[in-house]
């Protein structure tokens, strides 16, 4: 059965509550001609492909490029190459995977022998600033900053379920917040939806977007495709997890394809959710499901250059959305979830195409908009295309700039000796 349109004057339900810190835009210096040296501190195994990882990987190239000097510290995950896309990493701890609610992450600590590489690390590494992200994953995050005499800047990229875990999850994080916000010579969030997680007195948080290299995206138009024959391709890419929805966007694209329309849906990613897709995928017979599986880091431009559409169906959990400022980057119209992250980036027009978390109906609608209006689809890839600009890497490092000597003068006039 064709799934219902959503009822008229619905609107996505909103996330959160009001912000309590107060918060403003980052005030911008001219570079220090001299250059920063600078560690960014990974609390996930740097080489797989995630939002986190993609923002330090192109805002620490981004900043080298701008001729400062920049080591991504990151858990020891096994095998991994010296210098993964030309930047300095060195390996700290040990890093465990560990399941909470409906995601993985990996708890980090460093002992022994790895305890004392990484006292050296930060005795000796002379460094200017150090910038941790997503600081709340334990431990070697809070190792670090114990052991650091430097400026300290913390990036908050996550979000918490509206669940009673995810509660619990908010109550802890505010209360640590408390103690650890004031102690930082700059706090920044992704989006305003973090800022949920964060309480602290005089303290004032810089809105500072996830970058990425979008130049890569741009410049895959106009190539071949290996998914075509006149079909409508709504790429999913993600992790195969219940926290991404794409259960929600199988379900849409079933009734997609009990109307009769010529689509077809590219799966890119793994997870624990994969088998139960296939099952439901072949239960249901649905035609055109491609499991492209997992990718590296370098493909993810072609398979945005293999879609017309791009779907980012998660509930909750998300403050930014990396995919999607790639996904508009390629000139490509989004359809998500109004998670309090999407919502911060799909404006204007674009809007549209916000639907209720989980509502299935809504989803399907939405990308039924879509796939029969290629007028539609046009204005929003040269909407993307512009938008998408905000959230390149060659704008946002030049802001995260301004915020590390910001913070390490504050971190100075409190201690002359750094």
């Amino acid at each position: 059965m064709v799934l219902a349109p959503p009822r008229k004057g619905r609107k996505p339900a909103p996330e959160g509550a009001a912000r309590k810190l107060p918060i403003r835009p980052p005030i911008v210096f001219a570079a220090d001609a001299s250059g920063m040296k600078i560690a960014q501190i990974c609390p996930y195994d740097f080489d797989r492909p995630g939002g986190v990882q993609s923002h330090i990987r192109d805002l620490s190239l981004a900043l080298e490029r701008l001729g400062h000097e920049v080591t991504v510290i990151a858990p020891e995950m096994g095998a991994s190459p010296e210098r993964p896309w030309g930047l300095k990493v060195a390996r700290a701890g040990r890093a465990r995977k560990v399941r909470w609610g409906a995601t993985n992450f990996e708890l980090t600590l460093a002992l022994g022998e790895d305890r004392k590489r990484l006292d050296a690390l930060i005795a000796d590494g002379g460094f200017d600033v150090i910038h941790y992200h997503t600081m709340w994953v334990p431990l070697v995050p809070y190792q670090i900053f114990r052991r650091s005499r430097t400026a300290n800047v913390a990036t908050f990229h996550d979000t918490t379920a509206k669940t009673l875990g995810g509660r619990m999850l908010r109550t802890l994080f505010r209360s640590i917040s408390k103690r650890l916000l004031p102690k930082l010579d700059a706090v920044i969030a992704v989006s305003p939806a973090p800022t949920e997680n964060l309480r602290a007195r005089e303290v004032t948080v810089h809105i500072v977007p996830p970058c990425t290299d979008l130049r890569r995206f741009a410049d895959w138009k106009g190539r071949a495709r290996k998914y075509g024959n006149g079909r409508i391709n709504i790429l999913f890419v993600g992790r195969l997890e219940k926290r991404k929805g794409v259960q929600h966007l199988m379900h849409a694209y079933a009734a997609l394809c009990e109307a009769k329309l010529p689509v077809r849906l590219l799966i890119a990613g793994s997870g624990p959710e994969e088998k139960r897709l296939r099952s439901f995928a072949a239960l249901r017979k649905l035609p055109e499901v491609v499991f492209i599986g997992s990718f590296e880091t370098g493909d993810t431009p072609g398979l945005y250059g293999e879609s017309d559409i791009m779907c980012a169906p998660s509930p909750y959990g998300e403050s930014f959305g990396i995919v999607i400022a790639e996904a508009m980057a390629s000139g490509k119209p989004v359809v998500a979830a109004a998670n309090e992250g999407y919502r911060h980036l799909l404006t204007g027009e674009a809007a549209r195409l916000l639907v209720t978390p989980g509502d299935e109906g809504a989803l399907y609608w939405a990308l039924r908009s879509l796939v029969v209006d290629a007028a539609l689809r046009n204005r929003l890839c040269e909407w993307g295309r512009t938008e998408a600009m905000r959230y390149d890497s060659e704008t946002v490092a030049p802001q995260l700039v301004a915020i590390y000597q910001e913070a390490i003068a504050k971190a100075k006039a409190r201690n002359p000796r750094i």
